[in-house]
């Protein structure tokens, strides 16, 4: 919500055109860099979790690590596509597209760590996630980009 009201006051001057080049910009570089095309770094609080989550047991901590993942608490970022979706709320999402983006966001990181979970033990999930990064890039990618021209279409109806 706060992007779609900061959005507001960005959105004006620009017109929707410029506004979806933007998108489609952020996006291209973000997706290049998950693909190991480009090296850059993007802001992310770059804390791990502390023993006190772990010790909540295997349903509370990791709902307490996904709330702080999702409010960007603490975080390491797999992929810059959330930064991609940040700016498409910021300039071009309506509210409930904004409400969508918040909630897929939420659901993405929840399944990340549940998937995590019952993988197998430490850091299999992680090494299998190392191993096939491109391939998982590729998919996230295509993904959003689907996402975003879904949101493209329901803007020009």
């Amino acid at each position: 919500m706060v992007f779609v009201v900061a959005g507001s006051l960005v959105r004006t001057p620009l017109p929707l055109a410029v506004r979806w080049l933007l998108v489609a910009a952020v996006l291209a570089a973000v997706w290049l860099r998950d693909l190991g095309v480009l090296k850059f770094t993007l802001p992310e609080n770059r804390r791990l979790v502390p023993e006190s989550v772990l010790r909540l047991g295997r349903h509370i901590g990791p709902l307490q690590f996904g709330l702080e993942m999702g409010t960007g608490a603490r975080t390491y970022l797999p992929s810059g596509l959330p930064y991609a979706g940040a700016v498409a709320v910021l300039l071009i999402a309506s509210v409930p597209a904004a409400l969508c983006a918040g909630i897929g966001f939420g659901l993405g990181r929840a399944m990340m760590t549940m998937s995590n979970l019952r993988y197998g033990p430490d850091n299999i999930w992680s090494d299998e996630w190392d191993r096939h990064g491109r391939r998982l890039g590729t998919m996230m990618g295509s993904a959003f980009v689907l996402a975003l021209l879904v949101l493209a279409a329901s803007t020009m109806l």
